[in-house]
């Protein structure tokens, strides 16, 4: 039977065709040694060295086994340093969903961050809602996700990192009488259509709409609901709706929206991005992602009391 030791035994014997030198350099006596070489040629099938009073050489079948029992030892020694870095979280595959607002800033720069750092982690990123990552999570579908917190009574079995707090924005039609405005007043668009983030899908960014209209005075008019922000956007552009977003969107530039930061104070404008994962979850490769992920997480700035500044690239 083959085995690493008997490789290594037969490889001191090629190099210094000598079995005394071999014996001293494997650390056993010159006996054994020969003995286990014939047992490697009863095993192979036929004579690896030609052997004489005076000198021990190479068949032709020994110079190929050679080369082979080098590879068998190199691929032997990658096993091992891959399963050591995989415990370690330094390989392996994550599979990452994500909401689409945060594919505009937060996500990309949190990938680039943990690839420069972990480049032989393989990685799935999928855009889904915050609802649909959690039933992907529940159903280990998923190892994390970047989603909208806090979460329902279901999010018991993840555990969560706040990530960044995002302030909410208007975001207008470009032919609006108010899209020339610097700022506006959340109760400027009290008489306006709304499109918000499905209540199905997207909880808790219709929610913070409602709450956000109800702290300055109104129930904001909802006449359509979309799930992705595509979708929000297209209907704005096209000057059907307004809509709040998360100011993160600013770097999603469009022609036909304006932009403008919201002068209203108050807790409803301001949103969290948090990285859920489940509890039980003992892949090695998350323990690493979160290493990261905290990292970046402990630059971001706890939300003010006053207006968003306009974001670089806002109209």
């Amino acid at each position: 039977m083959l085995n690493s030791r008997l490789l290594r035994q037969f490889i001191a014997v090629a190099e210094e065709l000598h079995y005394g030198r071999a014996a001293l350099r494997v650390g056993m006596a010159q006996s054994p040694l020969s003995q286990a070489i014939q047992r490697l040629e009863a095993c192979v099938g036929t004579p690896l060295f030609l052997r004489n009073k005076r000198a021990v050489s190479l068949t032709p079948a020994g110079r190929v086994f050679l080369e082979e029992a080098y590879q068998w030892l190199k691929f032997e020694q990658i096993a091992i340093e891959r399963a050591q870095h995989a415990s370690g979280g330094q390989i392996g595959q994550l599979s990452l969903g994500y909401i689409g607002s945060a594919g505009y800033g937060f996500m990309p720069d949190l990938i680039r961050h943990f690839r420069r750092k972990y480049p032989q982690v393989r990685l799935r990123v999928v855009e889904m809602t915050t609802k649909d990552q959690i039933e992907r999570l529940q159903e280990r579908a998923l190892d994390l996700g970047m989603l909208r917190t806090p979460l329902p009574r279901e999010g018991a079995i993840f555990e969560t990192l706040l990530y960044r707090h995002d302030r909410l924005m208007a975001a207008l039609p470009a032919s609006h009488a108010l899209a020339g405005r610097k700022a506006i007043a959340l109760r400027e668009l009290a008489r306006e259509s709304f499109v918000s983030f499905s209540r199905e899908k997207v909880p808790s960014a219709h929610a913070h709409l409602i709450s956000a209209c109800a702290a300055a005075g109104f129930a904001p008019n909802i006449e359509q609901e979309c799930s992705q922000v595509g979708s929000v956007m297209c209907l704005v552009a096209a000057g059907l709706s307004v809509a709040l977003i998360p100011s993160n969107l600013a770097s999603l530039m469009h022609p036909k929206v304006r932009y403008l930061p919201i002068l209203d104070d108050g807790p409803y404008l301001t949103q969290e991005v948090s990285i859920a994962w489940r509890k039980d979850d003992d892949n090695p490769a998350l323990a690493s992602f979160l290493a990261v992920a905290r990292e970046l997480a402990a630059l971001d700035e706890p939300p003010g009391n006053g207006p968003l500044r306009p974001a670089r690239g806002a109209a």
